[in-house]
């Protein structure tokens, strides 16, 4: 059953800490969430799918205010000759026809991208596991990784920032051993959860 969140009700556990992650297989690792009652494993490609299309729109209007311009501009050199050579009315109305075209695009794709932005800004998870089936949770596999985001992926690599990333092995009550992997700084992290939720495992 899938549940709606703000971002103040949950602390993400493993996100993606580079923009660089978003083209790589780090985007197929589900995101997890911990909330008052248990963890999520939220909806992460629709996230990503949303903030992409939203991407790709915002180019769109890009294009299209350019395309205004050029329109505009096509206007302005043809229209005051265009009176007294009526060949010139047919650039004039090519320009028009490009702004008119352009400016409607553009409140269309405005419209869709507001759409998209609520998809991206959606939090909705699944429930994974309940606190009280928690029995134990142990930080395995900590490691340093390169996290810097700077635009230049060479900057990034002489001067990098590194981070200390690890993976939750959650052991329940029941037997069942479940693994939330790449959380940043997994340590602190856990600490921080049992005190912000209260909990004593």
């Amino acid at each position: 059953m899938m549940r709606k969140f703000n971002y103040n009700e949950i602390v993400t556990l493993n996100p993606m800490q580079t923009r660089y992650q978003m083209m790589s297989s780090r985007v197929f690792v589900p995101l997890y969430a911990a909330a008052y009652d248990g963890i999520y494993r939220m909806n992460r490609l629709k996230r990503v799918g949303g903030f992409a299309a939203t991407l790709g729109i915002a180019i769109g209007i890009i294009v299209l205010a350019f395309i205004a311009v050029f329109g505009i501009f096509l206007v302005s050199l043809a229209l005051p000759t265009s009176f007294s050579y009526p060949v010139d009315w047919i650039p004039t109305s090519i320009g028009i026809g490009l702004v008119a075209g352009s400016a409607f695009g553009i409140v269309k794709l405005v419209g869709v991208g507001k759409k998209f932005g609520k998809i991206a800004n959606n939090l909705e998870g699944e429930q994974v596991v309940t606190w009280d089936q928690v029995k134990t949770i142990t930080v395995m596999n900590v490691r340093q990784e390169n996290v810097a985001n700077r635009p230049s992926i060479t900057a990034n690599i002489i001067s990098p920032v590194y981070k200390e990333i690890g993976d939750w092995h959650i052991l329940t009550v029941d037997g069942r051993d479940i693994t939330i992997p790449n959380v940043d700084d997994p340590i602190n992290k856990l600490n921080y959860v049992k005190n912000r939720f209260n909990l004593k495992f």
